[in-house]
């Protein structure tokens, strides 16, 4: 995996950048009339907030997160020493306790440049506090334990968790959805998964409500597919063989009648014998050809032609892995004359 601070530090850089020209009109304001100690800006302590009246307050924070990021910049491409990292973040929390991005990238940086993780997460606890509905800042605490603190037990869990209320926020984009499902699944955390798209229900967003119905819906018929597999090992344990079809398992009396498929589609048992559901797999395939069809799309660009057979995708870096047709009988059909995949 690529260390974080490889992409955290021109974060930094971008960011020093993009505040100068969105930080300037508000502190353009309060220079007119008088000059800040630069000293104060670079080493902020309880001074400023008494300085200065409430009323100012979110002025004087974003001076000095411009100067926070400035010097995080600067430090990173010095001595990688951020002594008052922690410090300016906490400062200018208290300045403006609803400044998100002080709170996210503040988080960030004191985890992955200053190797800080307990400061990150109290300065991600404390902006979830105030800030309930900023999707952004429970994620970031879910990435301290899957990349930070992935070595220690129950990480994956945790960062399941927060990621789960990320999602709850009803505000997070789509990959963080994806992301939180992908690891609850993995660890079978139903209880988290349901109530964090029961959550979602309530959103003021009409995509993510009618998201959150699609997923409850999906969560259902995975509970199925799990229940019918225990039916099925039940009729093995009576009959002493696997059942071909899984008709059997109501021919057998192991169930009264096969459930319904509540997104409209089938449950069938594949070559091993594992009740499926072809509404799922269906989902995969989409979310899979999505990837794949973007990657496709990346070679060609870059290489002026199309790949000569998926594999190359893999091999470039434009994909981690080639994921396994989600039908086991079936593969990925693919046309390296056009870029085409079915």
């Amino acid at each position: 995996m690529i260390k974080r601070w490889l992409i955290i530090a021109p974060v930094a850089i971008a960011l020093a950048w993009v505040c100068s020209f969105t930080a300037q009109p508000r502190i353009d304001r309060i220079r007119a009339p008088q000059t800040l100690d630069e000293a104060l800006l670079y080493l902020p302590n309880e001074k400023l907030l008494t300085h200065f009246t409430a009323g100012m307050s979110s002025i004087v924070a974003d001076l000095l997160w411009l100067k926070c990021v400035q010097y995080t910049a600067l430090h990173f491409i010095s001595d990688r020493k951020f002594t008052w990292l922690n410090h300016m973040c906490q400062t200018i929390t208290r300045l403006d306790p609803y400044f998100v991005s002080v709170y996210r990238y503040g988080g960030m940086f004191l985890a992955s440049l200053d190797a800080n993780d307990d400061a990150s997460l109290r300065l991600l606890h404390a902006g979830m506090k105030r800030n309930p509905r900023a999707w952004e800042l429970p994620y970031e605490a879910a990435m301290v334990y899957l990349l930070n603190r992935r070595s220690e037990p129950g990480a994956q869990e945790t960062a399941a968790a927060y990621l789960g209320m990320a999602v709850a926020t009803g505000n997070a984009p789509r990959f963080v959805v994806e992301v939180a499902q992908g690891l609850l699944n993995k660890h079978n955390l139903v209880d988290i998964e349901k109530g964090m798209w029961e959550a979602m229900l309530k959103s003021d967003n009409e995509l993510m409500r009618d998201l959150a119905e699609r997923k409850l819906l999906e969560l259902s018929a995975r509970e199925t597919c799990r229940k019918l597999n225990e039916a099925v090992q039940v009729f093995a344990q009576r009959y002493g063989r696997m059942p071909q079809e899984i008709n059997e398992l109501v021919s057998g009396e192991i169930l009264v009648s096969l459930p319904q498929d509540p997104l409209g589609g089938q449950y069938f048992l594949d070559a091993d014998g594992v009740v499926q559901n072809t509404s799922l797999l269906d989902t995969e395939i989409e979310r899979h050809a999505v990837a794949l069809r973007r990657a496709i799309d990346e070679f060609k660009a870059g290489n002026g032609r199309w790949p000569q057979h998926l594999d190359e995708l893999v091999q470039r870096g434009l994909v981690a892995e080639m994921p396994a047709y989600p039908y086991k009988d079936r593969t990925w059909k693919y046309d390296p004359l056009t870029g085409a995949l079915e």
